[in-house]
């Protein structure tokens, strides 16, 4: 008895709720059905979805038909339908796909953010409908017959519900045979299978790039069966290919090579897919792009190139995939820069090493003259700056304005990089054009273990630039006291003045530097010696 009771309670839900949802439509590949309301809240959603029997492959929906003039609802199959800003749903009968609306005209309601069919009851004005157009357009005639129905819709469903379930209640019994078989059909039957599995509307691609920088290997085929634009970028050039090798998604590239994808579509600044997966060091990406016929050579707007900032980075396994496949191990940028002299700046000596062994020039420089040996220096890399000269780097190569690499050095005051370059045969006493030599630079920055570097190697303690500043004039200006010293017990004239007829001791009065003037009163400086 208990077990006939609840039978009679399910199977008289089931009727109800076939009568409720009326007659199932005509010309369509897959099931539809009309009806009065679409869910007003998730729980609604589910349920209706629930009921329907739809999947993940095939998710519930409910919009207007292509007319506008009825609501209808049915297992679409695809698993989320992406609709952006600004734009409604209708399913089409002739394509039996989702359509846009465009819905800026409306006067109140239309979504102003990306939304899915799913939480179409955030957005009433879409499936608020009259005789062939939405209740939210200013000159929808039915709007206010439709509105008021809408308003009564609730209450006429309540009581059509307590008669059917009164009459329904009274016929169940003689009927349960035939409404058990009739429930097994309805409860086994799935969604009729189509081809078309996914559709991606109109300037929906952000679901496209969401899905290839989340690797989502599920998704994007789906959306690429049916029709997404596998080519759509965002606004700043991103192609969904460019996306998946950013991130690695080797799975993603792949699915989007096999589509058509275009390999060498670059983002605004020129970046192309090819050059952010060797940024990242996705090597199997790389090699992905590189069998596609990505060009290995293809620079940026300013002219970094896949080598270049493989190079940056030290991605070594990338750099010998980018100069097995024919990448120019010499290729500047804009401002002259080559790879070797961005490996060299970085302190990378593995990746100097595989860029000289594969040809790059040792000596090649940029727009200012600096040669990777230069910028080694000027980092203080010492390794590398060993490895450089190992291998044929001019050690006395200078900037446009004449900085040696020696210079450099002893500007920033990397000692083990002066002995160095000093111990491979550099200009201890080589100027740039102004007449600076590297013991000048050295004096006026106050790295006193340099000055004693370069004094022991036989700095000229008095060479003076073309002004007539000396070695010593520059550091009692500056008050470096100890590098004054270091001068003075080296044999650096006391009394030697620039051009002007300013001497070490005016200078260092002038800028009050009072031990500095004692300490060269000390050393028989004369007083009398002033500015002419």
């Amino acid at each position: 008895m208990d077990i006939t009771y609840s039978v009679v309670v399910f199977l008289t839900s089931y009727l109800l709720q076939s009568n409720l949802e009326c007659r199932e439509l005509d010309g369509y590949p897959f099931p539809v059905y009309e009806t009065e309301s679409c869910p007003r809240n998730e729980a609604e959603w589910n349920n209706r979805s629930a009921v329907f029997n739809c999947t993940k492959e095939h998710t519930y929906a409910c919009f207007p038909n292509n007319e506008i003039t009825e609501l209808i609802e049915f297992c679409y199959p695809l698993p989320l339908i992406a609709i952006p800003a600004g734009l409604c749903l209708y399913l089409s009968k002739k394509r039996s796909q989702m359509e846009a609306y465009e819905c800026n005209g409306f006067e109140y309601g239309c979504p102003d953010k990306p939304y899915r069919g799913s939480w179409i009851f955030n957005y009433s004005a879409c499936v608020s409908i009259g005789e062939g157009c939405f209740l939210a357009e200013p000159l929808c005639r039915s709007a206010k017959n439709n509105t008021e129905n809408n308003m009564n819709l609730n209450d006429r469903q309540t009581d059509w519900t307590l008669i059917a379930a009164i009459v329904i209640t009274i016929i169940v019994v003689a009927s349960i045979i035939a409404i058990v078989i009739i429930l097994y059909i309805r409860k086994t039957r799935t969604p009729v299978e189509i081809q078309t599995r996914c559709h991606v509307l109109p300037h929906a691609h952000e679901e496209d790039n969401e899905a290839c920088q989340e690797g989502n290997d599920s998704t994007v085929p789906l959306l690429l069966n049916n029709g997404a634009d596998v080519n759509l970028s965002q606004e700043t050039g991103a192609s969904p290919l460019y996306i998946a090798c950013e991130k690695g998604h080797n799975s993603t590239v792949q699915h989007l090579l096999n589509n058509g994808v275009e390999v060498n579509l670059c983002k605004e600044t020129g970046n192309s897919p090819l050059y952010i997966a060797c940024a990242k060091g996705h090597d199997s990406t790389v090699q992905l792009l590189l069998n596609n016929r990505a060009e290995v050579n293809l620079s940026t707007k300013t002219g970094f190139s896949p080598l270049y900032v493989a190079c940056h980075s030290g991605n070594d396994s990338t750099v010998q995939l980018l100069l097995n496949n024919d990448a120019e191990e010499n290729l500047c940028e804009e401002t002259g820069a080559n790879p070797l002299y961005i490996a060299c700046q970085n302190g990378h000596d593995s990746t100097v090493q595989l860029l000289l062994n594969n040809g790059a020039e040792v000596n090649l420089c940029e727009k200012t003259g600096a040669s990777p040996l230069y910028l080694a220096c000027e980092n203080g890399h010492d390794s590398t700056v060993q490895l450089l000269l190992n291998n044929g780097a001019d050690v006395n190569l200078c900037r446009e304005t004449g900085d040696s690499p020696l210079y450099i050095a002893c500007q920033n005051g990397h000692d083990s990089t002066v002995q160095l370059l000093l111990n491979n045969g550099a200009g201890v006493n080589l100027c740039e054009k102004t007449g600076a030599s590297p013991l000048y630079i050295a004096c006026e920055k106050g790295h006193d273990s340099t000055v004693q570097l370069l004094l022991n190697n036989g700095a000229d303690v008095n060479l003076c630039r073309e002004t007539g500043d000396s070695p010593l004039y520059i550091a009692c200006q500056n008050g470096h006291d100890s590098a004054v010293q270091l001068l003075l017990n080296n044999g650096a004239d006391v009394n030697l003045c620039r051009e002007t007829g300013a001497s070490p001791l005016y200078i260092a009065c002038q800028e009050g530097h009072d031990r500095t003037m004692q300490l060269l009163l000390n050393n028989d400086a004369k007083i009398a010696l002033s500015e002419k």
